[in-house]
């Protein structure tokens, strides 16, 4: 296998590409308390997401696609995972979470990922501009996962 190579003048551009980078994301994670929204956001998320998959890898076995350690969650899904376990949620609360589209911003789920993968400055403040209304989506629907068969 051989090297791809580029001038030194086009590997200086880089490295101070890399630093900004560097730089930028080190700004982010100068403010303490932004850092822990974000923590708290993401690991919020990945309930949701771990609990509903718990669902999801029982729908897929039932329509004899066996898990092969991978779920993706796809919104045209979700609603037909959740009915199978017998809950009944507003299908605009699953979009605000797990959707790809929503006329309030980005949902819950591209935010987390905004957040996860490239650290997104905008996903940033949206996150930090909606914190009550994020978390409230992702608190309505855990709190619906644990008291669901208390209501009934």
């Amino acid at each position: 296998m051989s090297y791809i190579k580029i001038s030194s003048e086009q590997q200086k551009i880089l490295r101070d590409n890399a630093k900004a980078e560097l730089n930028r994301l080190e700004g982010i994670q100068a403010n303490i308390e932004t850092i822990k929204l974000l923590d708290a956001f993401k690991n919020k998320f990945n309930i949701c997401e771990s609990v509903y998959k718990v669902i999801l890898k029982e729908h897929q076995a039932r329509k004899g696609k066996p898990c092969n350690g991978y779920l993706k969650i796809i919104m045209t899904q979700v609603p037909f995972a959740l009915i199978f376990a017998g809950y009944t949620f507003e299908k605009e609360l699953l979009n605000d979470l797990f959707g790809s589209k929503s006329s309030k911003g980005k949902n819950v789920k591209k935010l987390r990922d905004a957040v996860t993968h490239n650290i997104d400055e905008k996903s940033v403040d949206e996150i930090l501009r909606r914190r009550d209304e994020l978390f409230g989506y992702m608190d309505e629907f855990l709190n619906t996962i644990k008291t669901f068969d208390h209501a009934a």
